[in-house]
């Protein structure tokens, strides 16, 4: 922080007079409501409002002022300056705003703040971000001349960000902060057309004529550059929003390259999608084969230069145990940094939950089967049926193929009638052996009927319905049901 100069090096008189009669003002709180929360380096949008008590000393008296959201930059709260702290101007029509001066306060982020409302301080800057978490706080407009350079004609020229802290306590040099630094000072370099370079984005000791020190010496430029320079814009997620336990399915996200490097999937610093929350957690959802580790999904498709779309193409895998999981990505230069947009989604992974009809391919029938459609209380469109005798060696027999080693839960349906056997024979083949179970067909038709659990091996199981049983009826064979896998208990 320094003051302007004392003689009339201001951009204009009018300016210099303006300066002394401007308001106070209150930027809206809703003009950015509606804009993307996450922008372009994935910074949650604040909303609502809050209240700060300003003591103007000089004066001896309080104003309750309200931190709205800023207009400049909408993840911002809006806590203007002191009006004779700074310089009121229309840039850039007066003045193009070609650099970004990086500071560091000296102090604490509220103590800056309040500084900046102090009529006795004589000076300011654009912005003020907090250590702990990268609150930013804007207090001069963009349009506005902010004195906090020391050298006019950068004050003129420039956006003058504080950040937290003091020069010789790298403690205060959080990430949290060098991230929402970098995401405020890539949206200044957006919209007013700064290159992201070091030539244009400067600490407070490169201004010429500098007496300050700020950033100091513990500041890491490699990495605050790095988020600065990498970025994208998330532009397509194609994500499975339920899997079956065990069960694969091919996930998509696509990004756009909104920063300045180009993205490479091989090489010294990859480009690739990473987990986060927590960063660089195991995903339960983790493919061995698809995957490149388990916290790492996938590497850029292909070399993505800036402004070109990159795509990050990997398979979910679901875990055993059912519920709804939270995944949550960003893309990550290998030994560089963390940037992009934080990408989440929820997975509702549940059983399997598989109808095998006497249409479908799995069933067969061997003896004389007859096909039927009068029955109302029928599952699908018909069934199949045949009369019983002792001696009959007739059977239906539905093929499980089951997708997967576990504990099913194995259903059986028919329609019920006068007519219908009260000794119909269910055979299930599973691992442990076969298991029959005898049904009165006359009775709970029109419903799913549980026949037990059983322990499957992939790609196996049977069920058979006999048609061995006293004649002068006829047993149905209509549909079967698996569901699972389960713990062995029945529930």
């Amino acid at each position: 922080m320094s003051r302007p100069p004392e003689q009339a090096e201001a951009c204009t008189t009018n300016e210099a007079r303006r300066a002394h009669f401007r308001a106070l003002s209150i930027g809206s709180a809703g003009a950015a409501a509606a804009r993307n929360p996450l922008g372009q380096g994935g910074m949650l949008m604040r909303s609502g409002v809050s209240w700060r008590v300003v003591v103007l000393g000089v004066l001896g008296m309080c104003l309750a002022r309200m931190a709205a959201t800023s207009e400049d930059y909408p993840p911002a709260r809006w806590i203007p300056a002191y009006s004779g702290n700074y310089t009121v101007s229309d840039r850039p029509s007066t003045y193009p705003i070609q650099y970004v001066i990086v500071h560091v306060v000296q102090g604490s982020y509220n103590g800056c703040i309040s500084w900046f409302q102090n009529p006795s301080a004589r000076v300011s800057a654009h912005y003020v971000i907090r250590s702990s978490d990268g609150e930013v706080t804007q207090m001069v407009r963009h349009k506005d001349i902010a004195w906090h350079a020391g050298n006019w004609w950068y004050n003129c020229r420039s956006i003058g960000i504080e950040h937290e802290g003091w020069v010789n306590d790298p403690k205060w040099f959080t990430y949290a902060m060098y991230s929402s630094s970098a995401a405020l000072v890539r949206h200044i370099c957006r919209t007013q057309g700064i290159p992201r370079t070091r030539e244009r984005i400067l600490g407070h000791v490169e201004v010429p004529g500098a007496t300050h020190t700020d950033p100091g010496p513990y500041w890491n430029w490699d990495l605050y550059m790095q988020l600065i320079q990498a970025s994208a814009l998330l532009e397509e997620a194609s994500v499975p929003l339920t899997l079956r336990a065990g069960e694969s399915a091919t996930a998509l996200l696509r990004f756009r390259n909104t920063g300045v490097i180009t993205w490479l999937p091989i090489g010294s610093n990859p480009v690739r999608l990473g987990t986060q929350n927590p960063r660089d957690r195991a995903s339960p959802f983790f493919t061995p084969g698809s995957w490149i580790s388990p916290n790492r999904p996938a590497a850029v498709a292909a070399s993505t230069p800036p402004e070109a779309v990159g795509d990050f193409v990997f398979t979910l895998t679901a875990p055993d145990r059912y519920g709804v999981y939270e995944e949550s990505y960003q893309l990550v230069r290998e030994g560089i940094s963390w940037f992009g947009p934080v990408v989440t989604f929820q997975i509702n992974v549940v059983p399997w939950d598989i109808v095998y009809d006497n249409t479908s391919p799995h069933f067969t029938v061997s003896g004389s089967w007859s096909t039927g459609t009068i029955a109302t209380d029928k599952y699908g469109a018909d069934y199949r049926w045949t009369s019983t005798r002792p001696t009959s060696t007739a059977y239906a027999r539905w093929y499980l193929n089951v997708p997967r080693d576990g504990y099913y839960d194995v259903y059986a349906w028919w329609s019920q009638g006068t007519n219908r056997s009260t000794a119909a024979r269910y055979e299930i083949e599973h691992r442990g052996g076969k298991t029959v179970k005898v049904v009165n067909q006359q009775h709970d038709g029109g419903r799913w009927n549980w026949l037990g659990r059983y322990y499957f091996v992939r790609g196996t199981g049977f069920v058979y319905l006999r048609a061995t049983a006293p004649s002068g009826f006829v047993v149905i064979a209509d549909a079967v049901r698996l569901v699972g896998p389960h713990n062995p208990a029945r529930r």
